[in-house]
């Protein structure tokens, strides 16, 4: 008997393809692989939630994708910042625009943090925003009803914290 697949099992089937990217970016070593990983990601979710009817965040998936190409240059090419710079204040109209209540909130927030994530040329600061951005992103999705984007962001926050264990960002300093 064939197996019939429902929109909803479409829909959860391209979040999990997410998730794989979400889980993934995080153990790269290097600044580009990572934004690879999210760019990944960012494309995966921005279908999934298009799907799921979350206006905000897609659009927030697409302003991202466009701000990863943008991030890439940024350690090599300085003229590139102001490019990046140019993106953020897109999120707030997306924001503006799209607004739908809490879920408009957590996502704007998410991706404000990630952009500002993104700006850092240094791995270890990149990893610690997204410590921060990670939790709005996961308040986002469980408004939202997107469980696999809740597995991406705790997943994708346990990995963070543990490559910055593994880069020594815990220990404390001598004085």
């Amino acid at each position: 008997m064939p197996i019939a697949f429902d929109d909803a099992t479409v829909i959860q089937a391209i979040g999990l393809v997410g998730t794989l990217g979400g889980v993934t970016w995080p153990m790269f070593a290097t600044r580009l692989g990572m934004l690879l990983g999210q760019l990944f990601t960012n494309l995966c979710f921005l279908a999934h939630f298009a799907l799921l009817g979350a206006e905000t965040a897609t659009l927030v998936n697409v302003l991202s994708a466009l701000q990863v190409a943008a991030a890439i240059p940024l350690g090599t090419r300085p003229g590139f910042r102001h490019v990046y710079l140019a993106t953020v204040p897109l999120i707030a109209g997306v924001l503006l625009w799209s607004w739908s209540g809490l879920p408009s909130l957590f996502a704007a927030l998410g991706a404000g943090l990630i952009s500002l994530g993104r700006y850092q040329t240094d791995v270890g600061r990149f990893r610690l925003v997204m410590l921060l951005a990670l939790p709005c992103w996961f308040t986002h999705n469980a408004l939202v009803g997107s469980v696999p984007g809740m597995i991406s962001d705790t997943v994708g926050f346990a990995l963070n914290a543990m490559m910055l264990a593994r880069m020594g960002a815990f220990r404390r300093r001598p004085a």
